[in-house]
């Protein structure tokens, strides 16, 4: 089952990865200017960030799959779409429409994967979850500029469309549905009639506002969630070239052999992606454990401080490949054991709902976190932005120490 779901989530990924890393250089071809660059590569992050609990409540009535290939659906077409439009508008509107294919298919994967799991195993399905997403995130932006160096760039978006379209297929044919139906109130025989008409289910939104008043870890995780995005999909994945620059001019030496900006930061950020791939399953299993999700949780936040301090005051390769390093072991503890802490505490039958609210969380830090860096850096060094995220990780361990005993962060799962 999960094996199907993250093959199709991995391969959804390739357009649009391939855009963050080719874009720029194919203005003529695609006919924007440079300043529309950032609009179009941040556009689908913030339709995202109101879509997500609207997706949540749309996988909460129709169940997982048909939205889940949907999404697969619109982003074979809006993939497609890159190779065949050109100019603002047209290109705005693909992007729109990846935004709301990833909604459906991040926030339903994460819905099926509570569906799945129990509280004895739901760190560890949440940390494989992850890893084949961490795997088209380091995989998608190499394969795809290999692509548009080899063959163009509407024929190489055009191959990203295929490749997201046998992710479709894989769901049609392997991904069955994993929502429990809803239950059905027992009918009176017509010699016990009812008197009294049942009492109307409360709407979506006040039952979630319920589940944070009553449950303050809730809020507590995803606030760990956001932080988490800003620092490392946010400010880490927008500054890492220009960091390498700052500290080693136009290229950098490895072994004597010259690497381009561009190869070296992708090259860090393919890494740390697949470093945390390899974090999650484990430290999700670790939290599923005696240690419980308190201590991952806490485990990864003192990673990241660490990360972030040594990218602050770095000057040497080896220092900033170690700070990367620490970065994607608390980015990848910090996936797992955040989305099963939030599963733990989901009720049957709002997990669309609550894992589309935990969504947006971390859609707005990873859509904040480049905007508030580039805006800083017109009045700081980057060496302050980085001591900024190390700032944020300290507030996340201010956040644990508020909200301890809370159920959604706290000990070994029973």
């Amino acid at each position: 089952m999960l094996m199907p779901l993250g093959l199709a989530v991995c391969l959804s990924l390739f357009g649009d990865l391939t855009l963050y890393a080719v874009l720029a250089t194919q203005l003529d071809v695609v006919g924007l200017s440079l300043s529309a660059v950032g609009l179009m590569l941040g556009v689908n992050r913030l339709i995202r960030i109101p879509g997500n609990p609207l997706a949540g409540l749309v996988l909460d009535r129709w169940g997982r799959r048909r939205p889940f290939i949907l999404g697969m659906l619109l982003g074979v077409l809006s993939t497609a779409s890159y190779a065949l439009v050109r100019g603002f508008w047209p290109f705005l509107i693909a992007r729109l429409a990846w935004g709301i294919a990833w909604t459906l298919i991040n926030v339903g994967g994460m819905a099926i994967i509570l569906d799945l799991s129990t509280t004895a195993n739901r760190g560890r399905l949440s940390g494989l979850y992850n890893t084949w997403m961490l795997i088209g995130l380091a995989l998608a932006p190499v394969v795809g500029g290999f692509l548009v160096d080899l063959f163009g760039f509407r024929p190489a978006m055009l191959a990203c469309a295929a490749i997201t379209a046998v992710g479709l297929l894989v769901a049609l044919l392997a991904l069955p549905e994993t929502a429990q139906p809803p239950s059905h109130p027992v009918t009176q025989s017509p010699s016990h009639p009812i008197t009294q008409s049942p009492t109307p289910k409360p709407p979506a939104w006040q039952h979630f506002s319920t589940l944070l008043r009553t449950n303050p870890g809730l809020l507590t995780a995803s606030s760990l969630y956001l932080i988490t995005q800003f620092a490392g999909e946010g400010v880490v994945l927008s500054t890492m070239s220009l960091l390498l620059q700052q500290r080693f001019g136009d290229s950098v030496l490895l072994n004597g052999l010259a690497l381009g900006l561009a190869s070296a930061s992708g090259i860090l950020l393919a890494l740390r992606s697949l470093l945390a791939g390899l974090v999650g399953p484990l430290a999700g299993h670790l939290s599923d454990g005696r240690a419980g999700r308190r201590l991952v949780i806490l485990g990864s936040l003192l990673a990241g401080i660490a990360g972030f301090g040594l990218l602050s005051f770095a000057t040497s390769l080896s220092t900033i490949v170690l700070g990367v390093a620490l970065g994607a072991a608390s980015a990848g503890a910090a996936l797992a054991t955040l989305t099963a802490c939030v599963g733990d505490v989901t009720p049957p039958g709002r997990q669309g709902l609550v894992m589309g609210a935990y969504a947006t969380a971390g859609d707005i830090g990873s859509t904040a976190g480049p905007f508030l860096a580039f805006a800083l850096l017109s009045v700081v060094h980057l060496q302050s932005v980085y001591i900024l995220c190390t700032l944020a990780f300290l507030v996340g361990l201010w956040l644990i120490w508020r909200t301890q005993g809370t159920q959604a962060l706290g000990e070994a799962p029973p």
